[in-house]
């Protein structure tokens, strides 16, 4: 007699119902298209990006198959991923995953501490001038006591690179000016591209995780259709007083908690609490086409 079949695995039904496939095609399309944009601009095109998106799928796929209970073999894989299963051979022969964590800059974890540190802040709790060199507060004595590796001069450096700091010079003796909207890199920097990656990813991980019937996170905005550009523009300045209010209340907290949870075993969390604003003409959303424009490239004979 032969062996008896293997028993089917009985994932559990999802607790909550689960979006509709085409559902969420339709939902992201909407979020890919700024990120198309931002693709295209960049010059890579839809090849480049299926190509960086297989290992995403092949891990999300088997980390998927884990929380299920299920092997994570390469057959179970590749059908769950719909990636071939040579390609799942050869990202299980190269390691879990060929991306690198990056860690935060030292010019943004200088930035943190400045923000973050009470020494460091004026009465309005925000960051304040410093001579760059002599005893604490200086930006000198800052920097040392985010990192005993990189000199004072070179995070200087780094954050005049970067637009978020001037120096002074009052009475012979130079002064480190921070920039007051907070840590905010130039356009087409790495460090802004940076922030970009994290805030986004965040974002969509609280936002998929109320989906998906995961304990609810805060992932809400107010909408509005229907103003003047006038009205547009002061919005936009509330938003940014009100985001400064809850930063500032948000980083006195998180900063306690922080020092009270040093050493404790259980310390192991992360969070992100963020803000966004965004406003368009939606009368000028769609560029009109090119009227020469033709749908065949090739040359006329």
């Amino acid at each position: 007699m032969g062996r008896p079949p293997r028993r089917l695995p009985c994932p559990p039904p999802p607790e909550h119902p689960l979006p509709a496939s085409e559902d969420v095609l339709r939902a992201l399309a909407q979020v890919m298209a700024p990120l198309a944009r931002l693709l295209l601009a960049s010059g890579l095109d839809y090849t480049r990006l299926a190509a960086e998106l297989k290992p995403l799928f092949i891990e999300q796929a088997r980390l998927e198959l884990l929380r299920s209970g299920q092997k994570d073999t390469d057959s179970a894989i590749s059908l769950l991923s719909g990636v071939h299963r040579k390609d799942v051979r050869e990202w299980r022969t190269n390691g879990l995953s060929g991306r690198i964590a990056q860690e935060m800059s030292i010019s943004s974890q200088v930035f943190a501490r400045w923000v973050q540190d009470p020494l460091y802040r004026d009465r309005r709790k925000r960051p304040k001038p410093l001579p760059r060199l002599g005893p604490a507060p200086s930006f000198d004595s800052l920097a040392r006591s985010v990192t005993q590796d990189i000199h004072p001069f070179t995070a200087l450096t780094d954050l005049l690179r970067l637009g978020l700091v001037t120096v002074k010079t009052v009475k012979g003796q130079e002064w480190i000016v921070p920039h007051r909207e907070g840590f905010v890199p130039p356009p087409g920097s790495r460090d802004l591209l940076d922030l970009f990656g994290a805030n986004l990813s965040d974002h969509a991980a609280a936002a998929v995780g109320n989906l998906l019937g995961q304990p609810p996170q805060l992932e809400q905005s107010v909408f509005a259709e229907g103003v003047t550009p006038e009205s547009s523009r002061e919005l936009g300045e509330l938003a940014r007083k009100l985001w400064a209010q809850a930063r500032a209340e948000m980083i006195t907290e998180a900063t306690r908690r922080y020092a009270a949870d040093q050493g404790r075993a259980d310390a192991t969390c992360r969070l992100r609490f963020g803000a966004y604003y965004w406003a368009e003409d939606v009368s000028q959303q769609t560029p009109q086409p090119d009227p020469t424009a033709t749908g065949d490239d090739r040359d006329d004979a």
